[in-house]
């Protein structure tokens, strides 16, 4: 009596701490599938496709099976008082369940949780199943069901193929236990049971994997909705923040910045209203594609608005990403070409801006690219436009020896020399003077303008040499492919307003 006794305050005290260890799975795993409102849980396939993805709510579920099936085993064969003679050694597999799981679930990290991890645990728990149903009565124990909960838990988990072998591993063992018991003589009863065994242990195994696949489509589905655009396929604004935010912490570290593009598409109202919202939903989906086949892997591609777009380009220079926003100016036109009519032509505007130049932080450079798209539209649209930046401030131009001049103002126009009175013109003598070579000083004098256009006086029947040299100058610029950047380049970083006044001067 005091022996049973002793077992029962035992197994009270085991299963207390047992119960205790289910309720902290339980308060855990709730707040797992609860987290903190502002926080950025993610779901991450930690396996190869074809397994389901390995949640904090899946790892939850597991701890929560493992405690409550402990404190069912532990708590039921104390009340009981049955298989007192191998009570012991039941307490004893009771006590390595509760370290597995307190190591496993408990006390290792999650991101350490991986495939070796969770071998070990089903080569565990396969192991104290066994030993369980040996200890209690082999083919006969009443905790054959240890098994079941086994293939359920590993289908819902580990996959559907995983879980076939679990389920032929699980099934061994149970055989294993009639090996065992052979010098029993079996009954058409005992067959029936363990046929009756097998069978559900299969058909749990089938219904949880058929019930993982399809929670996982779902959940792959539900979590492609939330990140993407349904009309472009992009991704939506919703992931635009977090991952610029990322983008711009890995650059703080590794020193490499990126490059971001705003795109708006020009004209869609045009077509909206010229041939209806579908074929404006078409060019949408079209605009898309020419993103999509424009980026590379790593890039990643966002729907900002309903006709802007956004492009982050990491580890990208300000070269690379105008080669990239070309590329898909030029693709979009080919789309207008097939689509649009002469009221309602398909282009976009792009901005380019790059961090940590234009902007240190996601809002700042932000800003700047939205600026930049205005500037690229207020140039005339169909084209693209850096961060307007402030001017750099003008060199003072090198003179005669000992003489330092400053540039004009570049609203004040040059001093125009004073034209002498016409006079009678002079007789012709035998040789013109050619007009001085030009020097190598960096100043010169401004030409007089006449009729509004700007040129040198010369004669009205021979051309000026000055002149041909300038326009032999400017056509080997014009085919240097180098001067071609530099110009790009110029007028890509210029504001709208030093733009028109630069052509102007230079018409």
């Amino acid at each position: 009596m005091k022996t049973e006794l002793i077992f029962i305050l035992v197994s009270g005290a085991l299963a207390a701490l047992v119960g205790l260890g289910a309720l902290v799975a339980v308060l855990r795993g709730w707040g797992e599938r609860h987290p903190i409102p502002g926080s950025a849980p993610t779901a991450r396939d930690d396996t190869v496709s074809g397994t389901p993805l390995m949640t904090p709510s899946h790892d939850a579920v597991v701890r929560v099976v493992w405690w409550v099936a402990i404190a069912g085993v532990l708590v039921g064969i104390g009340i009981s008082n049955a298989f007192a003679t191998n009570r012991a050694a039941i307490y004893a597999l009771g006590g390595a369940a509760v370290v597995i799981v307190v190591v496993l679930h408990e006390m290792l990290p999650r991101r350490l949780r991986g495939r070796a991890t969770v071998a070990v645990e089903v080569v565990a728990a396969l192991a104290l199943s066994a030993g369980l149903v040996w200890l209690t009565g082999g083919a006969d124990s009443p905790f054959v069901f240890t098994f079941h909960l086994l293939v359920v838990a590993a289908a819902l988990t580990m996959g559907s193929q995983l879980a076939l072998l679990v389920t032929a591993a699980a099934s061994l063992a149970y055989l294993g236990q009639l090996l065992l018991d052979l010098g029993v003589p079996a009954t058409s009863v005992d067959l029936l049971r363990v046929a009756i065994n097998l069978g559900s242990l299969w058909l749990l195994a089938y219904l949880a994997g058929v019930y993982a696949s399809s929670e996982r489509r779902v959940r792959a589905r539900v979590l492609e909705l939330s990140q993407t655009d349904p009309l472009t396929s992009l991704f939506n604004r919703g992931q635009l923040f977090p991952t610029l935010e990322q983008e711009v912490q890995r650059t703080r570290r590794s020193g490499r910045g990126f490059c971001v593009l705003m795109i708006d598409l020009d004209g869609l109202k045009a077509i909206n209203d010229s041939l209806g919202h579908l074929r404006g939903d078409d060019v949408l989906r079209a605009v898309g594609r020419v993103i999509n086949g424009s980026i590379r892997t790593v890039d990643s591609a966002y729907r900002y608005g309903g006709d802007e777009f956004l492009i982050l380009l990491p580890e990208t220079e300000f070269i690379g990403a105008y080669v990239v926003a070309e590329k898909i100016r030029e693709g979009v036109e080919e789309i207008g070409e097939s689509v649009a009519t002469d009221l309602a032509a398909t282009s976009v505007s792009i901005g380019l801006v790059s961090h940590p130049e234009d902007g240190a932080s996601p809002e700042e450079l932000m800003v700047a690219a939205d600026r930049a798209m205005y500037q690229a539209k207020a140039l005339g649209k169909n084209q693209i436009s850096g961060n307007p930046r402030p001017r750099r401030a003008p060199q003072r131009l090198l003179g005669p020896p000992g003489m330092v001049v400053d540039p004009p103002p570049a609203d004040v126009s040059p001093p125009q020399p004073s034209r002498a009175a016409p006079v009678a013109p002079a007789a012709p003598t035998a040789a013109t003077d050619a007009p001085p070579r030009s020097t190598a000083t960096a100043f010169s004098v401004e030409p007089t303008k006449t009729n509004g256009s700007n040129h040198e006086a010369h004669g009205e029947d021979e051309p000026d040499p000055a002149d041909v040299r300038r326009q032999i100058a400017a056509a080997r610029r014009n085919m240097d492919p180098d001067h071609q950047i530099r110009r790009a380049m110029d007028a890509f970083l210029s504001s709208p307003t030093s733009s028109r006044a630069d052509r102007e001067q230079g018409s």
